[in-house]
């Protein structure tokens, strides 16, 4: 502790000393980043709309550029502090072609919640838990090109109760760490990074950020009416007798083991600012010698018509889908809907979807409601092959779980007239919860388990409120307190229960920027 105290402090003193931002254009802006959340206010005010609305993560130079086209005049008082508290961090001074951007970021926080599984609508056990984190990153950019080391220390990682702990040393792995070009109309990135292709806080169905950052290349072209953006990540490899250990390396020595990657398309088409359409596939591919594959990395040849042809040198999972978001006099819809498994054509299993769809609307200045709804059938993101589980570290790819109907109400109130920086957002949440889970073993053929909640169904009614106090871009607290309603609990039949579930968090964020001269 005394060695983060010491850099805080160094940092602090620096920040302090230099205020200039140098160019960091080409920095992608990590996804669980507190900005994002003032992008997506501004963004159901149709503001910032030069941002892909479900296409993330952002590069930081592509936030300034959407900052740049904005007009103040004509925006309320809040709209102006959001735009302000987003320029305030995002904003460039030149460098010179003998020159290099260098810098330092420092982020830490922590959280405490009543539950070892800091999901506050599945709680597990009722015992307090802390939880802290420390991400260091460190980059060099010049021209178009960037490289950034990244580490992240989280106590959750090592203690999720759900996945396999990523992590050995000080509880730390390299995180946001990566290599690239990053040119106007196209891109290529090599490292480890979360993706996010969904509305911000909205569910996805194929790439979310819900697991850890995995290994990829990720590439982008095009331009703002046309785009595609593309991945192929490593993920753990599984033993040959179908045990996910996160150390199949170690175990293939006895049993051999399975290589596992995941290849994901996206098309986006927007014939406006207002209308994003998108088409998306991924493929899971496996095997005992399965590599980095031309034929899974090329976004042209289309994994459906493809993955089962000769040469099949890999065993696979594929799924197709798309999504639209479209926003009309202030009501913003985003849907998505993706179908897993095309063995549904030779009547081999039921359907396997996801369905999600969330509608939102400023009432006022100072008020946002919406709604959302979330179905996952009982099949979907699980294969007759281990191997193709839709995971990575038993953190699932897209969603954590399976089985469920979730829907939601909610309304963010931002009280900046009271106290600047201050939200509060009540809200009302149902999840119907069937037995069925990705990690368990897939039914057999013919075996009588319905589409949607198999099984002794778990009802969950959470009334709850959100509190989220953030006066600058370097420091924020939040908190999420609400009470559980919960019907046949753990899937046991008349088992009631009402229980107060809460969540607390912090964080300080602190920056450091220079341009070197370079002698070339």
């Amino acid at each position: 502790m005394r060695v983060v105290r010491l850099v805080f402090v160094i940092l602090s003193f620096c920040t302090l000393a230099s205020p200039d931002v140098f160019a960091q254009v080409h920095r992608i802006l990590p996804v669980g980043d507190r900005s994002y959340e003032y992008i997506q206010r501004l963004q159901r005010r149709g503001i910032l709309l030069d941002l892909n609305p479900t296409a993330l993560p952002y590069r930081e130079g592509e936030i300034v550029e959407a900052l740049d086209n904005v007009k103040e005049d004509g925006l309320s008082s809040i709209e102006q502090r959001w735009v302000r508290q987003l320029r305030s961090r995002f904003h460039v001074t030149p460098v010179g072609k003998a020159e290099i951007a260098a810098g330092l970021e420092l982020e830490m926080g922590g959280s405490a919640v009543n539950s070892e599984r800091r999901d506050v609508l599945r709680p597990l056990r009722n015992h307090v838990r802390g939880f802290e984190h420390l991400a260091v990153r460190a980059f060099l950019e010049h021209g178009s090109f960037i490289a950034q080391f990244g580490g992240r220390h989280d106590l959750y990682y090592d203690r999720d109760p759900d996945g396999i702990s990523p992590v050995n040393r000080l509880k730390s792995r390299p995180e946001d760490d990566y290599i690239g070009y990053d040119g106007s109309f196209a891109s290529v990135f090599l490292g480890r990074f979360a993706n996010h292709w969904a509305a911000v806080d909205a569910p996805a169905s194929v790439i979310s950020a819900n697991p850890r950052p995995y290994d990829q290349i990720n590439l982008r072209f095009g331009g703002k009416r046309f785009s595609l953006r593309s991945l192929l990540g490593e993920l753990d490899s599984i033993t040959a007798d179908g045990r996910f250990t996160g150390i199949a390396g170690d175990d293939s020595v006895r049993a051999g083991s399975e290589r596992r990657y995941i290849a994901a398309h996206r098309f986006d088409w927007r014939p406006s600012p207002t209308v994003v359409v998108t088409f998306i596939e991924s493929a899971l591919y496996s095997g005992a010698n399965s590599g980095l594959s031309l034929k899974y990395l090329n976004p042209f040849s289309m994994a459906i018509l493809t993955v089962d042809n000769r040469p099949k040198n890999d065993e696979n999972n594929g799924l197709v889908g798309g999504s639209i978001w479209v926003q009309a006099h202030r009501t913003t819809f985003f849907g998505q809907l993706m179908f897993d498994d095309f063995d549904i054509l030779n009547r081999q299993e039921p359907a396997s979807f996801t369905l999600i769809g969330r509608i939102t609307r400023p009432t006022s200045p100072f008020a946002d409601l919406g709604i959302e709804l979330e179905i996952v059938s009982a099949r979907t993101y699980n294969t007759a092959q281990p191997e193709g589980k839709y995971l990575f570290l038993l953190r699932g790819l897209a969603t954590q779980f399976s089985d469920y109907l979730h829907a939601n109400a909610f309304s963010d109130l931002y009280l900046d007239q009271v106290l600047p920086g201050l939200t509060i957002s009540p809200r009302f949440d149902y999840l119907a919860q069937g037995e069925s889970d990705i990690r368990q073993p897939f039914p057999p053929k013919g075996s009588p388990i319905p589409t949607l909640l198999n099984g002794i169904v778990e009802r969950t009614y959470r009334g709850a409120l959100r509190l989220d106090f953030q006066p600058d871009d370097w420091w924020w607290i939040g908190a999420d307190v609400g009470v559980n309603h919960v019907t046949n609990e753990h899937a046991v039949m008349g088992r009631h229960s009402t229980h107060f579930v809460g969540q607390v968090e912090f964080g300080l964020r602190l920056s450091l920027d220079r341009a070197v001269h370079l002698d070339f």
